[in-house]
């Protein structure tokens, strides 16, 4: 069965400033190259910055972009997933997850769940992806991406684990909201559920891949983890600090987890879309 050496890059990007973050990307790509790693994951909108607001129009490109070539060169050996702002074929702007293997590049995700409330407003700069497909990696199996907003969604780890998907990679710029109390903010405690449920619930990795750094008035911290198949937590980074950690993707582990409880393979795909179009059905009325 696939093993994969899976390099997670918590990183901090500059806003609005394409070519000192591809400049930082292919350092890191660099190194895990000569570290002889399988594949490398950067945060949400890793290429750009986050909060580029008005500039997203200009700042988009099409995935086939000539300013993409030198990831697209690296990836001859190696499997290079990050976050862009996409220019679609009709001209549609996208927060979008980009892979890069074997010397191409695709979009493999974009964003569907654009949150608009407190500090946030991504509708007004992007458009909803309207799409949500595992795929096949080389060099890591079958994988679903989402980004950030769409894994509070269940559908999303859903249909990509019935799709096949044995690891999710969730790419983050996820900032810190203060909450009552001096212990953990609760969106780290949130965000940690999810990911544990979501990985024990489907049998499968969940990569969570968080940014750091500040913008403006948000602060990103971190914190980003790998959960195992069985629900327990494999590694974790530290908050508020860059920082970069190897994990080892493991089928069999997947294998071991859904032998040992079958919950995820019990479930009626049948009777699920029955009740679920008939939900539709009286919505429509």
């Amino acid at each position: 069965m696939l093993k994969s050496n899976l390099r997670i890059v918590q990183t901090d990007c500059t806003l609005a400033n394409f070519d000192e973050n591809l400049a930082r990307h292919v350092a890191a790509v660099e190194k895990a190259l000569r570290d002889g790693v399988d594949a490398i994951a950067f945060p949400e909108l890793s290429l750009t910055g986050y909060n580029v607001q008005d500039a997203a129009q200009d700042m988009a490109m099409h995935i086939d972009d000539p300013r993409l070539d030198p990831l697209r060169e690296l990836s001859r050996n190696i499997c290079i997933i990050c976050g862009g702002i996409e220019l679609s074929d009709d001209y549609g702007v996208y927060n979008s997850a980009f892979m890069f293997e074997d010397g191409l590049s695709r979009s493999v995700h974009r964003k569907i769940y654009l949150p608009t409330y407190g500090m946030f407003e991504e509708l007004r700069y992007f458009s909803a992806g309207q799409q949500i497909e595992a795929f096949d990696s080389r060099r890591l199996g079958r994988i679903g991406v989402a980004i950030c907003e769409d894994f509070w969604h269940v559908s999303v780890p859903y249909l990509l684990a019935h799709q096949g998907a044995k690891l999710l990679l969730v790419l983050m710029s996820s900032p810190l909201r203060l909450s009552p109390g001096n212990g953990t903010p609760d969106i780290i405690s949130q965000w940690q559920t999810i990911a544990g449920t979501s990985a024990f619930l489907f049998s499968c990795y969940v990569a969570c891949i968080n940014r750091v750094g500040s913008e403006d008035s948000f602060s990103y911290w971190g914190n980003s983890s790998v959960t195992g198949p069985d629900g327990s937590l494999e590694a974790v980074a530290p908050m508020f600090s860059e920082h970069t950690m190897d994990v080892r993707i493991d089928a069999t582990a997947v294998k071991r987890a859904r032998l040992n409880s079958s919950h995820f393979l019990d479930e009626d795909l049948k009777l699920f879309s029955s009740e679920l179009e008939a939900i539709v059905s009286r919505r429509r009325r």
